[in-house]
C-alpha cells in the first residue's frame, strides 16, 4: 500500500476504511469518503458517521492502516416450517 503525500497546501486524501488521525477531537477515525468539500469519518468500532474539514485529517505515524469488520450476514427470506410429519 502506497501513502500518497499531500502536495504543498492540499490535504492528506487516505483510502476508504484508513485508520487517520482527526486532529479536531485528537482521536483516532475511520475514513469513509469525502464529498462537498468535507471529509465524513465514523469512530473506530462503530458509530454515527461525522463531517470533518479534510486538512484536519492526517495520517497515523505508523503509516496506513485499513479498519475491516466482518458482519455476520443476515439470514434471508421466512424461516421454514416443517410441516411432513404433523399429527
Amino acid at each position: 500500500m502506497t501513502r500518497k503525500k499531500p502536495l504543498y497546501g492540499q490535504p492528506y486524501r487516505p483510502q476508504v476504511g484508513e485508520l487517520v488521525k482527526d486532529v479536531t477531537t485528537d482521536q483516532d477515525v475511520v475514513y469513509m469518503d469525502t464529498r462537498g468539500g468535507l471529509a465524513y469519518v465514523r469512530p473506530v468500532g462503530g458509530g454515527l458517521e461525522r463531517t470533518v474539514d479534510p486538512a484536519r485529517i492526517h495520517p497515523l505515524p505508523g503509516g496506513p492502516t485499513v479498519v475491516l469488520r466482518l458482519v455476520p450476514a443476515k439470514r434471508r427470506g421466512r424461516p421454514r416450517v416443517d410441516t411432513e410429519g404433523a399429527a
